[in-house]
């Protein structure tokens, strides 16, 4: 091989991963590995028992803070309502607290996100009433700037709480495709497989798909169905969500 032709394959192999680094997520906020600062609003209803009427009604402000591309910590406070055929509630739901942080390897972000579940619900019906830590893991791929795949892991388990109430232990492994329009809308497919530990061989599976669009460069809506695809584990029968984003406070 001459050598040009080997200085520029070599070139090449180095120059793919930075031209990757530069064409991914041209929708902020869309990738798992992409926040900016941010405000979100989003109300949600999940149906925990359609044939029962048991629903669990969620309006979240959700308040992100990015430090830099890399860091970000954020609080989510659910206002909710539980409804079945001969009861209700309404109150405050648990706080969650998170703080991210990422590292991009070549072309490929890795992440870990700590998460934190306060047990603040006003009523029993409306939250765990445990301190529950979630920490988890994920990698991002960029196929081009308008593609990604995305998979990661994560544990829910409770450190405190009320003696009475259940203890926590269970896991979730994610996988996120996304496709982002240059038209500035964008499509996902996130199926997700939840297995309980503390219920050996309890798990279920759940689908959600999200489909939203830049209405201005600075803010977004979106709408999110969900459903129990299967296991002998099921929190829910269909849910569905829809927010509104402001981006870059």
């Amino acid at each position: 091989m001459n050598k040009p032709l080997l200085l520029s394959l070599v070139f090449l192999f180095w120059a793919f991963p930075a031209v990757a680094q530069i064409q991914k997520f041209c929708i902020p906020d869309v990738a798992p590995s992409r926040d900016v600062t941010s405000f979100e609003l989003s109300p949600s209803i999940m149906v925990v028992d359609d044939d029962g009427g048991v629903s669990m009604n969620t309006l979240t402000s959700k308040l992100y803070y990015a430090f830099s591309p890399a860091y970000n910590v954020g609080v989510e406070i659910p206002l909710a309502r539980y409804e079945a055929q001969d009861d209700s509630s309404n109150g405050l739901g648990d706080i969650l607290l998170s703080a991210q942080a990422i590292h991009s390897v070549h072309y490929i972000d890795w992440g870990v996100k700590m998460e934190t579940f306060l047990p603040t619900a006003t009523d029993n019906r409306l939250g765990t009433g445990k301190w529950i830590l979630s920490p988890s893991v994920f990698a991002v791929l960029p196929v081009n700037k308008n593609f990604f795949a995305s998979v990661g892991y994560k544990q829910y388990f409770s450190v405190a709480g009320a003696g009475s109430r259940p203890d926590v232990n269970y896991a979730r492994i994610r996988l996120l495709f996304s496709y982002m329009s240059d038209a500035q809308w964008w499509i996902t497919f996130d199926p997700q497989y939840y297995m309980d530990y503390k219920n050996s061989g309890q798990a279920e599976l759940v689908w959600e798909s999200e489909l939203g669009v830049m209405i201005n460069q600075g803010a977004a809506v979106y709408i999110k169905p969900g459903a129990h695809l299967g296991g002998n584990w099921k929190t829910r029968d269909w849910m569905l969500s829809v927010g509104i984003k402001i981006l870059y406070l």
